[in-house]
């Protein structure tokens, strides 16, 4: 079971929040979104399990490729909001997604230039805050983002998760 946050900060249960995401739209994730989407965690896993002394490859090189390739996946993630912003309605909050798209960007170039216990903490920081922040855009704002694409970037946050604790516990 996995727990969120309702519009009010209440916790709510992961199926009640994605049930309710826009029931309206396909109830699948087109497969032209699940496999590139899906083929994006294999770096992070394989990375991850590669920073593990004993694999062969450099864990020092593996874990910089693996906050750079963080780094990009949470860029990407808050572009997501700019492309929202841009096909919104008048009545959402098209200049808070604007502004906020660029943030991630800027907490994984950050990432980069830290320490990397603390650049991967701030991967999985930035990653969390963007999927608390779009679950609370699919409350306030229903039907801009569609139900799909919440349940795949739920699935797609909690791998790249689970990946980058991977690492940082291997090195902490």
């Amino acid at each position: 079971m996995v727990l969120g946050f309702g519009p009010l900060g209440n916790i709510v249960i992961m199926s009640d929040l994605l049930s309710s995401a826009n029931s309206s739209l396909p109830a699948r994730i087109p497969r032209a979104a699940l496999l590139p989407g899906l083929l994006g965690l294999a770096p992070f896993w394989a990375l991850a399990f590669a920073t593990a002394a004993g694999t062969g490859i450099d864990p020092l090189l593996a874990l910089t490729a693996l906050i750079m390739y963080g780094a990009i996946i949470l860029s990407f993630v808050g572009a997501l909001w700019w492309g929202l912003a841009v096909h919104a309605p008048a009545t959402a909050p098209r200049a808070t997604l604007f502004i906020w798209s660029v943030f991630p960007a800027l907490i994984g170039w950050f990432s980069t230039l830290a320490l990397p216990d603390v650049g991967l903490r701030m991967l999985m920081a930035g990653l969390a805050l963007q999927w608390v922040l779009d679950t609370l855009l699919v409350r306030k704002v229903p039907g801009l983002i569609p139900g799909w694409m919440f349940r795949l970037r739920t699935m797609l946050t909690f791998g790249a998760l689970g990946a980058l604790g991977i690492a940082w516990w291997q090195i902490v």
